[in-house]
């Protein structure tokens, strides 16, 4: 027997005419992402009578395509989409695509709204009917951002106090961290922990150290690992991901470039990983679909920031997939990272980091006991 209680999702079939790729693969992510109306897309040579059709009104001859469109549909709602209001009077839905008000357009278009009269005469912020206009937020950040080029530094793992200890986290050995000759952390592998030596305001002073050589040391097999074991409290993939933050400061990992396309493995266990603003936002997009880093930068109404941080500290961990990487040659090609979109300021998710929290409190204030003496005994090692 049917379940009628389970509610069921309308489909909305949608037809695209000449638009681009680009525009064509934004609109197909966003259909994916949507849950409460099923909007897919189809072609036309699928005997299907779609409910909407956009016509790209950018493109050459797009008013003469629209009335064509519009002739060979004309149980739809053909839509002109474009960047300016068209001469003749049709619905109308502005680009650039802006995903928090787009669904909301186009059930506003679907029920005969939002249409364009060519025969009024308005200043620019009345050229769109009351389904297209943006709303005040949108407006202003749209004015002072718009068309304005957003330049990041990237960064290399080499050399960096995260890249070592990702490293040494790949191999057996249990393994000090020196810097200037004095034990900073040591890696346990085989536990997955870190124990930390200094205060974690000097550990974070060193992640600001892009170009070091740093110092390692094998832990002695003759030392009680079990004694060291216990006291390492830092869970290794906890203490990378604050590292990666602490690394990144706003700034692109490389070998990730703007046209990368990253996906999440798994999603990351917030709850147990020091806060990220919009981590969760973030997660739940690409554990979904791949998507190149520009695109995902003007999908989400997040701040670059977020977005590279995010990236950085995912990266680090190992949980995004770079499914199409650079070649080498392309990643020297292109040394900065170069964006453009409306810049919106990130709102702030509720906190995941508990366990983190008691982690990052664990710091060894005073080497002492077996710890103070192998201290020393990696002291009195030279390089």
């Amino acid at each position: 027997m049917m379940n009628n209680s389970i509610p069921k999702v309308k489909t909305a079939h949608v037809l695209l005419v000449n638009v681009d790729d680009r525009h064509a693969a934004m609109l197909r992510m966003a259909f994916k992402m949507y849950n409460s109306v099923n909007y897919h897309l189809i072609q036309p040579e699928e005997d299907i009578q779609p409910e909407l059709v956009l016509v790209d009104g950018d493109a050459e001859d797009g008013e003469a395509t629209w009335q064509k469109t519009k002739d060979s549909y004309p149980n739809a709602v053909v839509v002109f989409f474009a960047h300016q209001v068209p001469s003749i009077t049709a619905p109308f839905l502005r680009k650039p695509i802006k995903f928090e008000t787009l669904f909301q357009n186009l059930r506003n278009l679907k029920r005969g709204n939002g249409v364009w009269l060519a025969d009024e005469k308005t200043d620019n912020q009345s050229e769109a009917s009351e389904a297209n206009k943006p709303d005040s937020n949108d407006a202003r950040k749209e004015s002072n951002n718009s068309g304005h080029s957003i330049t990041i530094e990237r960064f290399h793992l080499k050399h960096t106090l995260l890249g070592l200890v990702q490293a040494l986290s790949q191999q057996k050995d249990d393994t000090a961290i020196l810097h200037e000759g004095k034990p900073i952390l040591i890696v346990f592998p085989d536990i997955a922990k870190v124990l930390l030596v200094i205060e974690s305001d000097a550990l974070q002073k060193l992640c600001q150290l892009d170009n070091v050589e740093w110092q390692t040391r094998v832990v002695p097999s003759t030392t009680s690992k079990a004694q060291l074991h216990a006291k390492a409290k830092l869970k290794l993939q906890s203490f990378i991901w604050q590292l990666s933050i602490w690394t990144s400061r706003n700034r692109l990992v490389d070998p990730i470039t703007a046209n990368t396309i990253v996906k999440l493995k798994a999603w990351p266990n917030l709850t147990r990983l020091a806060y990220l603003p919009e981590a969760i936002r973030l997660s739940a997009f690409l554990v979904r679909s791949p998507v190149a880093l520009n695109m995902l930068y003007k999908l989400l109404p997040v701040s670059l920031d977020d977005v590279v941080n995010y990236i950085a500290a995912t990266y680090s961990i190992g949980v995004l997939e770079i499914e199409q990487p650079l070649t080498h040659s392309a990643i020297q090609q292109e040394q900065e990272m170069i964006l453009t979109k409306e810049v919106s300021p990130s709102a702030s998710s509720t906190a995941e980091n508990d366990e983190t929290a008691e982690d990052t409190e664990n710091v060894v204030r005073k080497p002492k006991g077996l710890l103070a003496r192998l201290m020393g005994r990696l002291r009195g090692k030279n390089t």
